[in-house]
């Protein structure tokens, strides 16, 4: 490369990392997606939506069986509707069952699903310094190729050879490291939902759920709110 030719930022720190960044640049891409598509799916509206349990009267107010209150939670779609839905489904087969105690395993099994679900971020900050450093031996092999078989040897050569190796491994700590950091920042996002809100907002909600698909009268670690007059007691459908 001629030392008079002016050299763009794209030369600088993307083309002259050579092959390795084919696949950096979109691992690139993918870790930016992945953070934003975690951010989405962890607001407090996707997972326990504020003011859930005040409305809840309301979406249950036309259910009349077992079926018709587990559909109207279904179709509420975030978290803790959905646990709550798992909850009735799971009563009708063990009807002796503690409501509370199967409250506790659909939070659990819903934020084993959130990990899952939110955890391509661990790939991204595995393998990207791997690969940026795949890159950078690559880049010192041909460096010291040239350097070898030049006829007038230099140390700036060899310091320059050296200086646009180092590129991919700097590409692939820049993917890995916020990439790590998000994913610490979900992972503790998570475990507090699952061990404060969807406990408490949980057992809020099913003392609203429990009358109105007659499983009130078991014993749990709270004490459910009386049914009112008229509520089904056995599945119509």
């Amino acid at each position: 490369m001629n030392g008079t030719e002016p050299v763009t930022a794209w030369q600088r720190y993307v083309a002259d990392g050579g092959i390795m960044m084919v696949f950096l640049l979109p691992l690139a891409l993918l870790m930016v997606a992945f953070v934003v598509q975690g951010f989405v799916n962890l607001r407090r509206a996707r997972v326990s939506p504020r003011g859930f349990a005040g409305r809840l009267e309301g979406v249950l107010e036309s259910c009349r069986s077992r079926r018709d209150v587990a559909g109207a939670l279904d179709a509420e779609g975030h978290c803790l509707a959905l646990i709550l839905s798992r909850v009735v489904r799971h009563l009708e087969f063990k009807p002796d069952a503690d409501p509370a105690e199967l409250l506790a395993e659909s939070i659990d099994e819903e934020c084993t699903s959130l990990h899952q679900r939110n955890s391509q971020l661990a790939l991204i900050y595995t393998i990207a310094p791997l690969m940026g450093l795949l890159g950078t031996v690559f880049g010192m092999l041909k460096t010291f190729s040239e350097f070898a078989m030049s006829e007038d040897p230099s140390v700036r050569q060899l310091s320059e050879g050296i200086n646009v190796a180092l590129i991919t491994t700097a590409w692939g700590l820049s993917i890995a490291i916020p990439a790590f950091v998000v994913l610490y920042f979900f992972t503790r996002r998570i475990n507090t939902y699952e061990q404060v809100t969807l406990p408490k907002d949980g057992l809020r909600a099913l003392q609203l759920v429990l009358p109105k698909t007659g499983f009130d009268r078991h014993r749990s670690t709270f004490v459910p709110r009386p049914a009112e007059d008229g509520s089904p007691r056995d599945d119509e459908s």
